[in-house]
């Protein structure tokens, strides 16, 4: 059986790894830059931007905030990995914009298996239900409370 700090060493890893990959796609991206003409760059930066659709220190903190719920969870399964990621970015999602979103970060997901997931991360405490029992609409708690934060 797998001791929690390993699982934590392959959660880090995972994360270090993603950061790895998006430093080389930056990388690369600056020497196409360097290539352009003035008016071929702002064209691109700004595909570029609307393309993360966030400045890149949101994007890192997005990856850091997945990174620390996932840790706090410690071993969990690919779904409600996704589920994590998908709402790291702090925005309220219905359960059929949670499951398309899962769907396309894996590739596939089972509607069901997400609403069973999302129900169980709302009672672990990890997820909010901002909208009624009805029609939930899910956020992470901790951007619940950064949110409040913020306010008061």
């Amino acid at each position: 059986m797998p001791s929690a700090s390993n699982e934590r060493s392959d959660i880090l890893e995972k994360v270090l790894i993603k950061l790895d990959e998006l430093l080389r796609r930056i990388e690369r991206l600056e020497q196409i830059l360097r290539g352009l003409s003035s008016a071929q760059h702002s064209t691109l930066f700004a595909y570029f931007l609307s393309a993360t659709k966030a400045p890149l220190y949101m994007l890192l903190e997005r990856l850091l905030r997945a990174w620390v719920t996932l840790h706090e969870l410690g071993r969990v399964d690919p779904i409600t990995e996704s589920v994590i990621y998908v709402l790291s970015d702090c925005r309220e999602r219905n359960i059929s914009t949670i499951y398309k979103e899962v769907k396309s970060v894996r590739g596939r997901a089972s509607r069901r298996i997400v609403a069973r997931k999302l129900k169980l991360l709302e009672m672990a405490g990890i997820l909010v239900n901002k909208g009624s029992p009805r029609r939930p609409r899910y956020i992470l708690a901790e951007c619940e409370e950064g949110n409040a934060r913020e306010r008061g």
